[in-house]
């Protein structure tokens, strides 16, 4: 970073030797490793710009830079021999070698090599951590960024492109500029949010932990990368070997040239580029990389604000829909299984976020609603996963999903049943049973082939089928009820349908139970996988939980069999037609949100109560759609009442 800044820095800790009690122990001690740790920042410094001082060939570049160096590496010796680093120390005698090397003006690469090895030196013979000891957070570490101000002067994109940093001289880091950055590792970052840069507008954020300031650090420098393909950098990646360290601690040291070295194997430039934004933009947040982070939802919350701010407003929206639907969607069951009111202020503050997006909002306000969409998912990120979330959730999702096919097959069971059409059931056994496979194939054709986006697509439309063949099913099963001695209305029709309407009759039904249960078999494919995913090694539990939840369900559906082999047939097909009209209204709103989800429909929020559970969302969409719905089944209730005036209405002129 700054040569000022290293300066005070060995100058502060001089002052720190000046009170530590004499002797050295075995192992540092605090101040001790303090000062390590200064050393090594000035190694990490000399190292990246010892080379825009003195050519490969010897020549120098720039006078005030070399003199600049060979005091820094004096200074690195003298703070090492300050802290009881006796001079015929490994350590010392490296110092000296570089100390040396720079005086002879020695290739910048043969430096770079000696200050690698007296950082190891560092690390391994001191035990000095020079690396974080928790696991970066790329969450609080966007937080931070803004909370800390660092986007006034670096710009939320790191371009340093803003009002403020225009007016500053020296400029602010350019994070975006690929040859600065490229010889800045995440140590030197870090070093620098720690202490400051002096003679600039960077001040030290010491008031921050450790693990924040580690947090920032990684974080900085990830984002040159937030518009490159992380996924396809990951699968580059693993296919070549995985040829370098893809953890924190391993990366922490690591500039962009020396990771591009150690992809070398990897031929095409551009899939070494994208492994190289992998290592960057994802590999140091993840918990032993473990795929259940929310990464991918922070990554394109970036690139849609970039875009936002270049004007791209489709290009955002379409970011934004990728954010929650491949980021944070295939995560949800686990993290509902554990905070379901969590899971349901996320899905709100990313529909917000796009609403506000989509009615051209000033960058501003779309920034503060993606802040607001940031905090949720980082504490999304924090709740973690674990065996009793897998178990849990497996659980949940069994009974839940599970429950909604049972009741409607066990009701459509006994409705073809009680109106003497037991033959229909075969039907409704099938319809159900193919929308096992159905759901399979459809998620893994519209998962592998095209993302999030049309999962969703598809939901909703199949929602909304669904809900359109119940209110037919409705409408005639109201229109039923409003007949006349019904019971002997039944027997005298059963005998007399013909082939055609059994024929109608038996595809209607096979429909209605293949669109109904298929949704809800596409919901527990995708939820399930998701728990697999987030199971973090403990997938039996998942398996334990669907087996307890299959278990629960089997007792639910035979005592609902039992229950609807004694109802008498109306008050049956009266509670019937209640439950398919609620279910309906309930598919409409689950319908709707996943379109809106899809971003196919629009988002306009109301201030209104939300139940999830029944397909209930605070928007001006899905409450009107589902407002919709409850008219025409208000309409499909009352047509039997006015039919019936209408015909004595009839009658009486008749008789008149």
């Amino acid at each position: 970073m700054s040569r000022q800044l290293l300066s005070i820095s060995f100058s502060c800790v001089l002052l720190l030797a000046w009170v530590r009690p004499a002797g050295a122990s075995e192992h540092p001690d605090a101040t001790q490793a303090a000062a390590l740790q200064q050393v090594a920042g000035i190694l990490d410094y000399i190292a990246g710009d010892y080379r825009g001082a003195v050519s490969s060939d010897g020549r120098i570049l720039d006078a005030t830079e070399y003199a600049e160096q060979r005091s820094l590496a004096k200074d690195a010796d003298a703070l090492a021999a300050e802290h009881a680093i006796a001079k015929d120390a490994e350590l010392r005698v490296t110092l000296a070698a570089i100390a040396n090397a720079l005086e002879q003006r020695h290739a910048p690469s043969d430096v770079a090599a000696s200050c690698r090895v007296a950082r190891d030196l560092i690390e391994h013979t001191y035990g000095v951590s020079l690396a974080p000891s928790a696991v970066p957070s790329r969450g609080e570490a966007m937080q931070l960024y803004r909370a800390q101000t660092c986007n006034t002067c670096h710009g939320d994109d790191g371009g340093a492109n803003t009002p403020l940093a225009r007016s500053l001289d020296p400029h602010p880091a350019n994070f975006l500029d690929a040859q600065r950055v490229a010889t800045v590792s995440a140590h030197r970052a870090f070093h620098a949010i720690s202490h400051g840069v002096p003679g600039t507008a960077m001040r030290a954020f010491d008031a921050l932990s450790e693990t924040q300031r580690w947090s920032l650090a990684f974080y900085v420098l990830s984002l040159r990368h937030a518009s490159a393909d992380v996924a396809e950098g990951r699968r580059v990646f693993d296919a070549a070997d995985k040829p370098t360290p893809n953890d924190a601690r391993g990366l922490a040291s690591l500039t962009e040239e020396e990771l591009i070295a150690k992809l070398a194997k990897i031929p095409d430039a551009k899939a070494r580029a994208n492994a190289l934004s992998y290592l960057r933009a994802e590999a140091p947040f993840a918990q032993d990389q473990a795929r259940g982070s929310l990464a991918l939802s922070f990554q394109k919350l970036d690139q849609g604000l970039t875009a936002y701010g270049k004007g791209d407003r489709a290009g955002a929206r379409q970011l934004f829909v990728s954010a929650y639907l491949d980021g944070f969607e295939p995560h949800e069951a686990a993290l509902r299984a554990k905070n379901a009111a969590l899971v349901s202020e996320v899905e709100n503050a990313m529909l917000a976020l796009r609403s506000v997006a989509a009615r051209g909002a000033a960058a501003q306000d779309v920034q503060k609603q993606a802040a607001i969409a940031r905090s949720l998912l980082a504490r999304a990120e924090a709740e973690g996963h674990g065996k009793s979330a897998a178990l849990l959730g497996a659980l949940t999702i069994t009974l839940r999903e599970g429950l909604e096919i049972v009741l409607l097959v066990t009701a459509l069971l006994a409705l073809v049943r009680k109106r003497g059409h037991a033959e229909l059931a075969k039907f409704v056994h099938i319809g159900w049973l193919l929308a096992i496979p159905a759901g399979l194939a459809t998620y893994w054709f519209a998962g592998s082939i095209f993302g999030g986006m049309q999962r969703e697509l598809s939901e909703g439309i199949a929602s909304l089928l669904a809900a359109v063949v119940l209110l037919g099913v409705t409408h005639w099963l109201l229109g039923q009820l409003g007949a006349k001695q019904w019971v002997g209305f039944l027997a005298r029709h059963i005998g007399a349908a013909t082939a055609q309407s059994t024929r109608s009759a038996a595809l209607g039904v096979l429909g209605f139970a293949f669109l109904a249960a298929y949704r809800e078999a596409f919901e527990i494919v995708l939820f399930f996988q998701a728990l697999v995913l987030d199971s973090a090694g403990a997938v039996h539990d998942v398996w334990i939980g669907a087996g307890i939840g299959l278990l629960l369900l089997s007792v639910i559906a035979t005592a609902l069999l039992r229950v609807g082999q004694r109802l008498k047939p109306a008050p049956f097909m009266l509670a019937s037609s209640v439950f398919l009209a609620l279910l309906a209204l309930v598919l409409v709103g689950k319908g709707v949100r996943a379109l809106q989800e899809a971003g196919v429909l629009g988002i306009n929020p109301l201030p209104w109560p939300e139940l999830p559970v029944a397909g209930i969302f605070a928007t001006h969409e899905g409450l009107l759609a589902q407002a919709v719905l409850l008219f025409l089944l208000t309409l499909s209730a009352l047509a039997p009442w006015l039919k019936a005036r209408r015909a004595q209405r009839n009658h009486a002129l008749a008789a008149e």
